[in-house]
C-alpha cells in the first residue's frame, strides 16, 4: 500500500493551519493502519487556530491581505435561532461572513468561492461554524457548496436557485443527497449577466476517440450565425451547456462576436481521480505528467480542431484556448507550446504559475491573453498575476482583471463573456 495515501499534511491558508488528506481516504482506513487521523490533527490544531482567529476578530485586515479567518465565542442558543430550523445559514456582519451548519455526523466539506474548515461550537456537538473577514465583502458574490461527510436524507426543502435570503440569511438549495449550495451576494455586488430560460443556439454532445477510449466533446453554436465562425476550444467541456447560458445573451446583444465553442471533456468526465491519481490534472498541468499532457494536446490540436472545422462550422483558425482552474493551466500551456494553433487564451483562475524550468516558460506565447482570478483564491490569484507579467514580457497583449470572490463557477460564467469580447475584438 502507498503509505503517502494515508498521510495527513498541514498548510496555512488565510491565517489558519489546515489539515489535509487525500480525497477518498477515510479516517477509518488511517486508524486501521495505525496512522494519524485527519480528525485528530484538526482537533490538535483547533486551540491555536481559535486563538489566532480571536485576535484577528479584534483587528482590521492586514495590508495586502483580503481574507482572514476570525473567531468569537457564541451562545449556541443564538446560533440555533439563526438557523431557524434549517441545516445551513450564511450571513454577514460588517465585513465578516459567517457560515453555520447543523449536522450530527461531523463537519461537512465546504467548497466553492470560500473553502473554510468548519470548527465545532462549544456546548453544541451538532453545530459547526466558520467566520471569515473579507475585504470588500459588500461587493462580493460567494458561492458555497456544503457536502456532508455522511449525507442525511432529512430536510431536503428547496429554497430556490440561490437560496432563501430572509432575516436569518441564506439557507441554500438542498439536494436529495444532502448537499447544499448557497450563493451569497453583497448589497453592492455587480448584477449577474442575463441568462435565458432556454438556450436557443445549437448545443450538441459528440464522442471522439482518444488513446483508444471515447472522449466527450460538447459544441455550442449561437443562433442565426452563418458561415465559418472563429473557434474557441475549452477544457472541461462538459460544462459548455451551463456556460452557454451567459454566452448566448452576450452574443445576441452584440457584446461578443459570434463564435463556435468546442468543449473537450476532462478525463473521467467529472474531473475526478482514477486509480493512478488525478486523471484530469495529468492532462491539464504540463508538469504533472508531460507525456500525457503532450498526448492530450496533440489530440486537441490535430484531431478535435480538424473535426470541428469539418462538422461544426469552425473557421480554419487561429483558435482561442480557454479554461478555468487546471483547465486554465492547459490553455496557457497549449498556447505557449503551439502558438501556431492557439493565438489567443482565456485563462480564469490558473492553478500553476509560469516556471523557469517548464518548457512553456521558455517557449512561445499567444498574441493576446485574458487572465482573471478572485481576491479570495490567493494561490490562483498569484498565478494569474505572474502569468500576466510573464506574457506581457514576451510581447503578448494581456488584459488582467480580478473579482471580489473566489474559486467559483459563478464568477467563471460571468467573466468568460468578458474574456471572449476582448479576445474576439
Amino acid at each position: 500500500m502507498d503509505d503517502n495515501r494515508l498521510g495527513v499534511w498541514t498548510f496555512e491558508r488565510d491565517g489558519e493551519q489546515i489539515a489535509w488528506g487525500r480525497p477518498g481516504v477515510t479516517d477509518e482506513e488511517r486508524a486501521a493502519a495505525g496512522r494519524e487521523t485527519l480528525a485528530a490533527v484538526r482537533a490538535a490544531l483547533l486551540a491555536e487556530n481559535r486563538s489566532r482567529a480571536a485576535l484577528a476578530m479584534e483587528a482590521a485586515l492586514p495590508e495586502g491581505q483580503d481574507v482572514l479567518r476570525v473567531w468569537a465565542s457564541r451562545d449556541p442558543r443564538d446560533l440555533r435561532a439563526r438557523l431557524g430550523g434549517e441545516r445551513l445559514a450564511v450571513w454577514a456582519e460588517g465585513d465578516v461572513l459567517h457560515v453555520l451548519w447543523r449536522g450530527e455526523d461531523g463537519p461537512p466539506n465546504v467548497g466553492g468561492g470560500l473553502q473554510p474548515v468548519l470548527w465545532p461550537v462549544d456546548g453544541a456537538p451538532d453545530l459547526w461554524e466558520a467566520s471569515v473577514r473579507v475585504r470588500g465583502l459588500d461587493e462580493a458574490v460567494i458561492e458555497l457548496h456544503v457536502v456532508p461527510e455522511r449525507p442525511s436524507h432529512r430536510d431536503h426543502r428547496n429554497h430556490g436557485e440561490h437560496g432563501d435570503h430572509g432575516k436569518h440569511g441564506h439557507h441554500g438549495e438542498h439536494r436529495a443527497d444532502g448537499h447544499v449550495t448557497v450563493r451569497w451576494r453583497g448589497p453592492r455586488a455587480p448584477s449577474p449577466a442575463p441568462g435565458p430560460a432556454e438556450v436557443t443556439g445549437v448545443v450538441e454532445r459528440h464522442e471522439l476517440r482518444f488513446l483508444g477510449e471515447a472522449r466527450g466533446v460538447t459544441v455550442y453554436r449561437p443562433p442565426g450565425a452563418a458561415g465559418p465562425l472563429p473557434g474557441c476550444v475549452m477544457a472541461d467541456g462538459q460544462f459548455v451547456p451551463a456556460l452557454a447560458r451567459t454566452l448566448e445573451p452576450a452574443v445576441l446583444a452584440g457584446d461578443v462576436p459570434p463564435f463556435v465553442l468546442v468543449g473537450v471533456h476532462c478525463a473521467s468526465g467529472t474531473g475526478g481521480a482514477d486509480e493512478t491519481g488525478d486523471a484530469r490534472g495529468r492532462e491539464y498541468i504540463p508538469s504533472s505528467d508531460p507525456p500525457r499532457f503532450a498526448a492530450h494536446l496533440a489530440f486537441v490540436a490535430d484531431t478535435v480542431l480538424g473535426w470541428a472545422r469539418e462538422t461544426c462550422g469552425a473557421a480554419a483558425g487561429p483558435w482561442i484556448a480557454a479554461g478555468v482552474s487546471n483547465g486554465a493551466d492547459w490553455a496557457l500551456g497549449a498556447a505557449c507550446r503551439r502558438p501556431d494553433v492557439f493565438r489567443k487564451v482565456a485563462a480564469l483562475s490558473p492553478g500553476s504559475p509560469p516556471s523557469q524550468d517548464d518548457p512553456s516558460a521558455a517557449g512561445g506565447a499567444p498574441a493576446r491573453c485574458y487572465l482573471g482570478a478572485g481576491t479570495l483564491e490567493s494561490g490562483f490569484r498569484e498565478s494569474a498575476r505572474d502569468w500576466a507579467v510573464a506574457l506581457s514580457g514576451r510581447g503578448c497583449a494581456v488584459r488582467h482583471e480580478e473579482w471580489i470572490g473566489g474559486h467559483d463557477a459563478y464568477w467563471w460564467s460571468q467573466r468568460l463573456p468578458v474574456a471572449l469580447a476582448f479576445l474576439l475584438a
